[in-house]
């Protein structure tokens, strides 16, 4: 299946050696050179850019495509190989619409000896999805039973970010996910950022064709329709979609870099240092690690642009 993946930008416009900026105690790099003196609006991935509530999705992932993967096929794969077959395939799909995800296992089981029926994509996501949603609800739980703050689930420093950029993008800010939208609304409202994203500025799976990418379609929507010039946008996010939508569009990333946490760090997979490749590979202009420690510093630097020369 080609995805996304097979037309980034790869080492396109990335500078010879990344910049530190100064006083960011080396959280903020640049890697591309940008111009923003025109940004007025914003984007936001969910996942991994401003909440913890899904860390840890791979396991589940992983659980749920290798399991239906030994159940279909015909004879039946051994689980260890399953689960290398679907490591590999998340690896080389990460941030493309769950739904595609999916139709790519589809494929996976049918090429294996699967003999039964037509195979649903969509019956694979909604498992997943379920799974997805009680250990969001688990951890809410966990959370409130012992006196704590649900807020607690968002990124480290993600709400002082949301306060600076309401100052600084005179526009506001959207919000788009690749998890469901209901699902992604009610998180909104449990981590108390619905004054940032009303419901109107929301768009996830669900809203959208089941093969639509909810980060390109808030991207088409805010030039096509809302009339911003592609200078006007500022776009943070974790993944390869919103960065990679973003770069071709003309406007401005930032990449940041969160622990995904899985069973599988350890053999190498669903690294910190992977997903520095994809955000560079994918056309982003500045990461931040360890986010978001120098709010004040981050906002500068994407007031002021940067080139080289």
């Amino acid at each position: 299946m080609t995805t996304l993946f097979d037309k980034l930008p790869e080492k396109e416009g990335l500078l010879d050696q990344d910049v530190i900026v100064n006083g960011s105690d080396g959280n903020i790099r640049i890697i591309r050179e940008f111009e923003s003196s025109n940004a007025s609006v914003g984007l936001f991935d969910f996942d991994g850019t401003l909440s913890d509530e899904r860390i840890g999705w791979p396991n589940l992932m992983v659980a749920v495509n290798a399991s239906f993967l030994v159940a279909l096929t015909n004879p039946h794969m051994d689980y260890k190989k399953a689960v290398n077959y679907v490591i590999q395939d998340i690896e080389k799909t990460i941030g493309i619409p769950t739904y595609m995800q999916m139709k790519n296992l589809g494929t996976l089981i049918a090429g294996n000896g699967y003999k039964g029926g037509p195979i649903d994509p969509l019956l694979f996501k909604n498992v997943y999805n379920d799974t997805l949603i009680a250990m969001v609800e688990s951890r809410h739980k966990h959370i409130k039973n012992r006196g704590g703050n649900v807020q607690d689930l968002l990124i480290p420093g993600a709400l002082d970010l949301l306060k600076a950029i309401q100052v600084y993008l005179k526009d506001g800010i959207y919000l788009a996910s690749g998890s469901d939208v209901d699902a992604v609304v009610e998180s909104i409202e449990n981590l108390g950022l619905s004054e940032y994203f009303p419901r109107e500025r929301i768009a996830g799976a669900g809203s959208l064709g089941p093969e639509d990418d909810a980060k390109e379609a808030v991207i088409q929507k805010l030039l096509n329709e809302k009339g911003y010039e592609a200078n006007q946008l500022v776009t943070f996010g974790d993944g390869v979609p919103e960065i990679y939508y973003t770069y071709v569009a003309g406007g401005v990333s930032v990449g940041v870099l969160t622990r995904d946490e899985s069973h599988y760090e350890g053999r190498g997979h669903f690294t910190v240092i992977q997903k520095e490749e994809r955000l560079r590979r994918a056309g982003a202009h500045i990461i931040v690690n360890n986010p978001y420690q120098n709010v004040e510093k981050l906002i500068e630097i994407l007031k002021k642009g940067y080139r080289s020369n």
